[in-house]
């Protein structure tokens, strides 16, 4: 008896069929697949630039669905906002302007300043006056000299004994003051003295001198200002 064996093929093939659509198990696309979905991509990508980035970025929208979505705000506030930004270096720029003309208007302040020559010379006004006067001082006593003047107005003075020493209060009395308010600039005991003063306020202006000696003393005083004399 004989027996004949079969050998049976289980191994699985795959080919390519007639259409292309597959060869070893992997998908295969024809050209005018491809063809197709790229058109369809561009058509796609054509109506989101139409109807999403036109509205949204340049407030163009042809469709009106732009509005209707709300993109066309989008473009706008970004405008807003660029314009603000000009608007804000526009001031700037004129806050700069401004703080350049309030610096050349001090520099135009200091440039007119006066010199000293001309304050010399402005002190030299037809108010200004010079004298000097002899003052006894009774022995044992107290004597004061008096000078009326304004507000700011400059004083030169010099004054001397022949030697005694004299006890002295240079001082100033507020013009209308009834409290008996008094403000000293100077106070010491000597035989001579020279200097200037600029009146801090109206009023009168002057020395208190005090002989402590059995003998009167004679006090020279020379004085250039604007004033008048009290005595």
């Amino acid at each position: 008896m004989t027996t004949s064996n079969k050998n049976t093929d289980t191994s699985t093939r795959t080919d390519t069929n007639a259409s292309g659509e597959r060869v070893n198990g992997i998908p295969v696309h024809s050209t005018a697949t491809l063809v197709k979905a790229s058109i369809g991509a561009s058509v796609i990508a054509a109506v989101v630039f139409v109807t999403a980035i036109l509205p949204a970025e340049y407030n163009i929208d042809p469709t009106g669905f732009g509005q209707f979505s709300g993109l066309t705000k989008l473009s706008q506030t970004a405008a807003l906002a660029d314009g603000s930004v000009i608007s804000t270096n526009i001031d700037t720029s004129t806050a700069q302007k401004r703080e350049t003309v309030i610096a050349f208007s001090q520099d135009a302040t200091l440039a007119n300043a006066p010199s000293v020559a001309e304050i010399a010379q402005r002190r030299q006004t037809p108010g200004v006056r010079s004298d000097t006067v002899k003052i006894d001082i009774p022995a044992g006593k107290g004597l004061e000299y008096k000078l009326l003047m304004d507000e700011s107005v400059h004083l030169e003075y010099e004054w001397s004994t022949e030697g005694e020493a004299l006890y002295f209060d240079f001082h100033g009395e507020p013009k209308g003051d009834t409290t008996g308010y008094f403000e000293s600039f100077s106070i010491t005991t000597s035989n001579t003295m020279k200097g200037s003063l600029t009146t801090p306020f109206a009023g009168s202006h002057g020395w208190y001198w005090k002989n402590k000696t059995n003998s009167p003393i004679t006090v020279t005083l020379s004085t250039k200002g604007d004033y008048q004399i009290k005595g």
